[in-house]
Formats: C-alpha cells, structure tokens, sequence
C-alpha cells in the first residue's frame, strides 16, 4: 500500500513541474522592432527592388505587402432576381420587389417564426417525459472483507450487465409557472409579429423616399439639360449678333463660358442621378449591378391641406402602429414573467416512473458466473419545495418587477415619440404643400420673363446679362418646383408612415 502510495505521489510531482516548465521557444518567433516587420511581408523579385531604388542609387528598400490570401470557400451573394429589362417599375412594384428580396424583411420573418416556435417550446413541458436509456458494460470491483471470513482482506467481483430502462417524468401542477411562461411565449410571439409588420412598413418608406429623391433628381437632369440648350441658344444669337457687328467677342465669351457652366452642371446632375439610383436599390437589398428601368412620378396628383387637428391623427397611430403593439406585448411578456418568478416559491408535484431490464452476470474470486434478467420497475410521486436558495428567487423575482416597469417606460416612450412624429409630419406636409405652390407660381413667371428676355436679346433690345439672369432664374425656378413636388411625396409618404396607415404599395397610390 506504502509502495502504491509512493508511486502517485511521485507522478503527481513529475506532473506538476513538467506543467511549470516553459514551453521551448517556437523558432518562427523573435523580436520584431515594430508591427510592420513582424506582419508586413517583404515583397521579392529584382522589380521590386528596383522601384524601391531611390534618386540617388542607393540600396533598394523593401517593398512589403499587406495582403490576405484569397478564400475559394467564401460565399458569393447571388441574387436570383427576375427583371425585365424593357419596363419601367412603378413604385408599388418596386416596393413589391424590396419586400420580396431586402434582407431585412427576411430576418424579420425568421425572429417571428423562432418567437412562434418557442410557445410550441413550452407547451411541450406540459407534457410528459419518456426517454429511453441503456447501460451496459465490464466491471471489475475489489471490496475488502474482514479477514476473518477472507485471509486477503478483500474479494473480487467481476460483473457483466446490460440495463434497458424506460424513464418518465410528468410535472403535474406547478401553481402556474408553465402557464405564465406559455404566455410569456404568446406575448413574444405578438411582438415579433409586430416587428416583422413595422419592418415591412419601414422598408415600404424608405423605398417610398428614395424612389421620390430619384425621380427629383431625374428632374433636375431634364432640366439640367433644358439649361444647356438655352445657353446654346443664347452662344448662337451672340455669334450671330457678333456676326452682323451688333456684339462684341466679350458678349460671345460670356455666352460660351455659360454654356460651359451649363454642360458642367448637367454632368453634376447625372452624376447625382446615378448615387440616387443606388441609394434606392440599396434600400431595396438589390446587387448596384442590375439594371433596372424606373417609371416617373411626375404628373401623380398631390395630397390637400391638412387641417390643425392632429389628435384624431395621434388616436390613429397610437391604435395601428406596429412599435406600440409591440412594446404593449412585451410588457404583457414581463408580467407573464413576473408571475413565473412568484410562482418557484410554491411546490412542485410530479410523477417519476421507471421500467427496466436487468441482463447481467457476476463472479467472485474467479468462481462460477451468476446471472440474472429480471424485470424491475417503479412509480413515484415526487413533491418538490425549495426552502433556501441563498436568495436567487428574490433576485429573479425582483428583476422580473424590473422588467415590468422598464417595459412600462418603453411604452411611455413610444407613445411620446408616436406624438411627436405625428405632429411633425402633419405640420412638415402642409408647410411643403405651401412651398409647392409658391415654387409653381415662381417657376411660370420665371418662364415668361426668360423667354421675353431671349426673344428681346435676339432683336437687339435686351442685354446678354439680362437674357442669361433670366435663363438662369428659369432653370433654378423649375428646380425648385421640382424638389418641391418630390419633398411633397415624401412627406405624405411619411405621415402616412408615422400613422401607421402606410400598409402597402397600394396606399400612396390611392392617395391620389
């Protein structure tokens, strides 16, 4: 026994100091003067030596290059999406199209399936619990004896078994613990539900926006190209002008450098054209490659003045938006939750029941094998109360009442923010329904005073300054009733948003 006893503690000592021992050093490590000579790796080859070859001829420096590998295994984005090449997409079929392939709604739909998958989750425990096991194996076992009956001490048994068991459990009554966390579950379900609504309507906006900041833009680019024909109008009359003798080479420099100007300005347009267009594919969670043909908005009929009540407004968001119907199901979850913890302080009843089958076989001393294979089996009712548990229910049941009331703030929230967007699209419609109409009053007056001023210059009566001003003030006039139209659909498309009426592609368009 001394000798066994030895040999383990010799091995434990063995063990211990080869654990304390360091490691032999790897000899891919060493000092490194910086990080760019531990990880930038020197570029090779006599050319790159020789651009690093200064002015001076001294020697070449090395060239290092940070580089990752290429991975072959890493996933491509491939979207199949069908496109028709030759139409022109309306804003409801482009909403169809973003809700059909954006990420986001997809990722919406998953959380809500999950939160619908774990009501099913706890409904299970309802039930009970069959399982079936097997153990079977070798063992030998010394166990000591006195040595009256044995000189040695002990005796040897050496047994062969093989278990099948057939166990169930069933929780009875738990005083409504599994009922709170099946609501808990429900209430998750509601929100997420909730959630995967908000997301499409959020996704129906932001399309909505971009698709009016697009068409705003494509306007600025007609006119942008509008600009360009007027200056080459004004460049040709003060040529001819010069021709005759009526104008000097300075009129006809002016003339072209506005021509000039108006060129630049046009390719700004279209540039501005081409980041609004993958601005609205991106909102749209399609690849900037395809190529898609957008359909205008101009001539959809703009939305009335609104009156100054905002309440019926506010009652009507508070009641469909999907961000308040879910924070009101997530504080019903917490309270759910809330009588799951007050009720672990009541007992648990249940019922345990097991069959098996005994298939074994034991010696002892090497003598004969005895065996057996019997059937045993038993039913048990199992009464469970905890009595103390170091306060781990009183902080479950205390950051549950946590829970309850950050929920009831979040709602608060919600419902003071629902207000203020409310309000605030309310009044930002109106204020751009009212600079439509100014900007549409401005614009057809700047129309006539350009081509009043045009046609004057081309008799000789007006000034190239005055032609140009006024050409100028014309493009920038229908400009701005432009963006003014765009800023008017956007806005609608946003009160609609912030009271949850914006439902569909369908709702912007019978709100012509």
């Amino acid at each position: 026994m001394k000798r066994t006893l030895h040999i383990v503690l010799a091995l434990v000592v063995i063990g211990t100091f080869a654990g304390c021992h360091p490691a032999p050093p790897d000899p891919r490590e060493r000092d490194y003067a910086s990080p760019v000579e531990q990880w930038g790796d020197a570029a090779s080859g006599a050319a790159s030596a020789v651009n690093a070859t200064d002015m001076n001829g001294a020697a070449p420096l090395q060239v290092r290059n940070y580089e990752i590998p290429p991975d072959p295994q890493l996933p491509y984005k491939h979207e199949d999406v069908h496109i028709d090449s030759v139409r022109a997409y309306t804003l409801p079929e482009l909403i169809d199209l973003a809700q059909r392939n954006n990420p986001g709604t997809r990722i919406a739909w998953e959380r809500a399936r999950q939160a619908a998958l774990s009501v099913g989750l706890v409904e299970s425990t309802y039930l009970p619990q069959i399982t079936a096991m097997a153990l079977g194996g070798v063992q030998t076992v010394a166990m000591p004896i006195p040595k009256k009956l044995d000189s040695k001490g002990y005796f040897t048994a050496d047994t062969n078994e093989v278990l099948p068991s057939l166990v169930v459990k069933w929780l009875l009554f738990d005083f409504g613990q599994r009922d709170a966390r099946a609501d808990a579950a429900r209430q998750g379900t509601e929100a997420a539900k909730a959630g995967f609504t908000g997301e499409h309507q959020r996704l129906i906006l932001e399309v909505s926006r971009a698709y009016f900041a697009l068409d705003a833009v494509r306007a600025q680019v007609r006119l942008g190209e509008r600009a360009l024909r007027n200056a080459a109008l004004l460049q040709e009359a003060a040529e001819a002008k010069l021709a005759r003798g009526l104008a000097t080479t300075v009129e006809v420099a002016g003339a072209r450098k506005a021509t000039a100007r108006a060129r630049f300005r046009l390719e700004r347009a279209r540039a501005a054209d081409n980041d609004a267009y993958n601005a609205l594919l991106e909102k749209m969670g399609l690849a900037p490659t395809l190529k898609l043909g957008i359909a205008s908005s101009e001539g959809r009929p703009l939305p009335r003045r609104l009156s100054d009540d905002t309440d019926k407004l506010i009652r009507l968001a508070l009641a469909k938006r999907p961000d308040i119907a879910a924070a009101l199901a997530r504080l019903r979850a917490t309270e759910a939750g809330l009588k799951e913890a007050k009720a672990s302080y009541f007992p648990k009843i249940g019922l345990e029941g097991m069959a098996n089958q005994n298939i074994g076989a034991m010696r002892v001393d090497n003598s004969s094998y005895y065996s057996v294979n019997r059937p045993s089996a038993g039913l048990l009712l199992r009464f469970e109360l905890p009595l103390y548990d170091g306060g781990l229910r009183a902080s479950q049941t205390g950051i549950a009442r946590s829970k309850v009331r950050e929920a009831q703030a979040e709602i608060a929230r919600t419902q003071d923010e629902i207000i203020r967007q409310v309000a605030r699209a309310h009044d930002d419609l109106n204020s751009a329904l009212a600079q439509y109409d100014a900007a549409k009053v401005y614009a057809e007056a700047a129309d006539k005073d350009a081509e009043s001023t045009l046609e004057a210059y081309k008799l000789g009566v007006g000034t190239l300054t005055s032609a140009e001003s006024a050409a100028t003030d014309g493009v920038q006039a229908r400009s701005a009733l432009a963006q003014a139209y765009a800023n008017v659909l956007g806005s609608a498309a946003s009160l609609a948003f912030t009271t949850g009426a914006l439902t569909s592609g369908e709702v912007l368009e019978r709100g012509r």
